[in-house]
């Protein structure tokens, strides 16, 4: 079990334990830092798919029944006179479950507060399902290429501190037989370590 598993279970060790705590209305303050992909990025990686592996219900999946709770929750929230009805939610939350589930809380906030600002389109009168499906879709690709872009750039700044890296004398009260051939070159080794061309 990873550690971010047994952290979870050491603090929720049930699914209405962490649903206490972590429910879709309470992703706005738990995540109320999360403003844009790169502060999702930096979140720890709790995903939808991961709460299915670690609360094991009856006759549900739980990152599924997440789902489930956050689309009452926008559905009540948008207060739009034409709400979607129950078994529409159920459906649709098995349909986004399948493609979305690699979705972390995080992702959820987000997606939350897009769909308020009307990111992905207008609501009028009515919530469809359409409409949902394809915010969905939109926020994938934006995050497809939002963390491709984070990833492409922390990898650049990796390969500029290794370049930059100066590498030293050995440890000698490690390796004390490597002291003798160093013995009076030691002052011109360390400069020649510290500096950049050779």
């Amino acid at each position: 079990m990873s550690d971010l598993k047994q952290q979870i279970l050491n603090k929720y060790p049930s699914w209405p334990a962490f649903l206490q705590d972590q429910s879709p209305e309470q992703l706005i303050v738990n995540y109320d830092f999360v403003n844009n992909f790169n502060d999702v990025y930096s979140t720890s990686d709790i995903t939808l798919k991961l709460l299915t592996e670690l609360y094991k219900l009856k006759k549900s999946y739980a990152g599924y029944e997440y789902l489930e709770r956050w689309l009452n929750f926008l559905n009540d929230f948008l207060n739009i006179n034409k709400g979607l009805q129950p078994g529409v939610i159920k459906q649709l939350s098995y349909i986004l479950y399948a493609k979305y589930s690699h979705f972390r809380l995080s992702d959820m906030k987000l997606l939350f507060n897009y769909i308020l600002d009307s990111r992905y389109g207008t609501f009028y009168g009515s919530i469809d399902t359409q409409r949902i499906a394809s915010s969905f879709y939109e926020y994938n690709l934006e995050r497809k290429d939002a963390f491709l872009k984070i990833e492409a750039k922390l990898a650049e700044q990796e390969k500029k501190d290794d370049r930059n890296k100066t590498f030293g004398l050995p440890d000698f009260s490690k390796y004390p037989n490597l002291a003798p051939y160093f013995k009076n070159e030691v002052n011109l080794v360390e400069d020649l370590a510290n500096s950049k061309t050779v």
